[in-house]
């Protein structure tokens, strides 16, 4: 039985620029050509992705529940999946094109960079989760840095925007522009609930706050006091929030947490209000400046898969991730 072979084409409305996050987009192209049956998913031009890199860039997707390939949500991620794949197989023959590369010097920094943001042994785990050597990994990223080249070039990131474009954007929007409710407060945090009681009967009975942090507080604010500035319901760890439900000068009950046993007190509140359009600007300005590239960047890859034959072997596509191993290899990269 020959293979199904699959065209789709691609919505608005994505969100680009940051690689992680490109599942929500599908298949797309201009010319048309029929695949042989092969352990080839995909051809782009005559660049085929195999089954290898295929599975490699599926294992690396986190996902929670359990792995149901036959439905409906697994298709559709497998297509997104494959769309990504053949997007960076367009980017990177555009980079041929325009002569970009990512030189070694450009490369090492970026290992290094990643690997710092590891403690010790975690990226070699990292590594040997993903089934994956280093200098593989490494190949992929300089693969992704060079995508990303070709995508600034091609989608600026300066894009004019107006004081009339955000002018008219706040008149229209002017309900989404409000200044959340901000509470200053300062914290003490010691070790145990004996502690805690005692500083809390302390504060209680008038002793002072900042002075008391100072003293007896294991955070490295201490030193302002124990004062936590300005923040919104939600910036800080959940159980923070408590100090959203108490007046100015209150002291809140014994909280505890991840870092130990807390009592807050709030300093000052700045209530919700609408934000002026001088407030707003350069909110505004940058999302009109992403959705601009956003817009820029779907015209420019759809110009990319309208020159391009892109075909996909469903038969190969649709197949059980877990049977893959079993699979012949590829007859080319």
């Amino acid at each position: 039985m020959s293979p199904q072979i699959m065209i789709l084409h691609r919505p608005a409305g994505i969100r680009p620029f940051c690689w992680a996050a490109m599942w929500l987009l599908s298949l797309g192209c201009g010319k048309t050509a029929v695949l042989p049956s092969s352990p080839i998913v995909a051809m782009v031009d005559d660049d085929g992705i195999n089954l290898k890199e295929f599975k490699t860039a599926f294992m690396d997707i986190e996902i929670k529940d359990a792995l149901d390939e036959n439905s409906d949500s697994v298709k559709e991620l497998k297509r997104n999946l494959l769309n990504q794949l053949i997007e960076q197989h367009l980017f990177l023959a555009e980079a041929v094109r325009l002569k970009l590369d990512i030189g070694p010097d450009e490369l090492n920094q970026a290992v290094d960079r990643i690997k710092g943001d590891y403690a010790s042994g975690e990226f070699e785990a990292m590594l040997q989760k993903q089934q994956v050597t280093f200098e593989e990994w490494k190949e992929r990223l300089r693969r992704e840095l060079l995508s990303q080249k070709v995508i600034n070039q091609a989608v600026p990131e300066n894009i004019p925007i107006t004081e009339g474009d955000i002018q008219t954007h706040y008149k229209q929007h002017s309900k989404e522009f409000a200044r959340p409710n901000e509470i200053r407060a300062r914290q003490i945090v010691v070790a145990n609930e004996e502690t805690a009681k005692a500083i809390r009967l302390q504060l209680m009975q008038g002793a002072d706050f900042a002075s008391l942090a100072k003293a007896r507080s294991l955070s490295p604010d201490k030193e302002q006091g124990g004062d936590l500035g300005f923040f919104t319901k939600g910036e800080m760890p959940e159980e923070f929030d408590i100090v959203f439900t108490l007046g100015v000068g209150k002291i809140s009950p014994i909280v505890k947490t991840a870092y130990g046993y807390h009592v807050f007190k709030v300093e000052e509140v700045h209530p919700a209000k609408p934000m002026t359009p001088a407030e707003a600007a350069e909110r505004i300005r940058a999302q009109l400046t992403q959705e601009r590239r956003e817009r820029l960047f779907a015209t420019w890859v759809a110009g990319l898969k309208g020159k391009a034959r892109i075909t996909v072997n469903n038969q190969i596509l649709y197949q059980p991730i877990g049977r893959l191993d079993s699979s012949p290899e590829p007859g080319h990269e």
